[in-house]
């Protein structure tokens, strides 16, 4: 009884040490990606445990824009890893991955695309936001790079730009979580907000 009991409370503190690793920035391809930190939060045996990971992103739009006129906006995710074991934990896989977007500010939505990528995805519009959706799983001890999602849009006034940045502001509410499969913990529930946020397109309007 006392090894079990043991096992889950080292289990509870290493956990979050496999989420933390969950995305480890590869180098990014293109100079102009943007590295992004994320606060996270995993609930473990009902207890929230916090840790933070980093991601990569290119980000790319036209540099100026006539109002009224279409613009394309393309964020690309770079590479990810997902660990195979934390301290001799083994992280089985994540799954139900999900990356927000808000729509940019100054601009009205008209669609939404996926392209590319090493794993499948999805892209839906709710609520004013994106929504890239990679179902998994995603084994533990792999590289993958998610979708590019285009988001087209109509520019909005003259004279205030098109910004895109991801949604988030709290562990309430997010702008990426996942699920992450961990051995003797089981599913553990991960939201993550951008902590900051930088901007990662901007169009003039003209």
């Amino acid at each position: 009884m006392r090894s079990i009991a043991s096992a889950l409370l080292r289990t509870s503190i290493v956990a979050p040490m496999a989420l933390a690793a969950v995305f480890c920035s590869a180098t990014p391809a293109n100079a102009a990606a943007i590295s992004m930190n994320w606060s996270c939060q995993g609930t473990i045996f009902g207890i929230g445990q916090t840790s933070s990971m980093s991601t990569s992103v290119d980000g790319t739009a036209p540099s100026s824009v006539a109002s009224g006129s279409a613009v394309a906006i393309t964020l690309t995710p770079g590479a990810s890893s997902v660990p195979s074991s934390a301290s001799g934990f083994t992280v089985t896989n994540i799954s139900n991955l999900k990356m927000t977007w808000p729509v940019p500010a100054n601009s009205t939505l008209v669609s939404a695309t996926v392209s590319g990528g090493t794993v499948a995805g999805t892209v839906s519009t709710a609520g004013g936001n994106i929504v890239l959706t990679v179902p998994g799983p995603i084994a533990g001890g792999t590289t993958f790079t998610p979708p590019a999602v285009t988001i087209n849009v109509t520019a909005g006034a003259a004279g205030t730009p098109i910004t895109s940045k991801y949604a988030g502001t709290s562990y309430a509410s997010p702008g990426m979580t996942m699920t992450t499969k961990v051995a003797i913990v089981g599913n553990v529930a991960t939201a993550c907000y951008p902590n900051p946020s930088p901007t990662l397109t901007t169009t003039s309007v003209v």
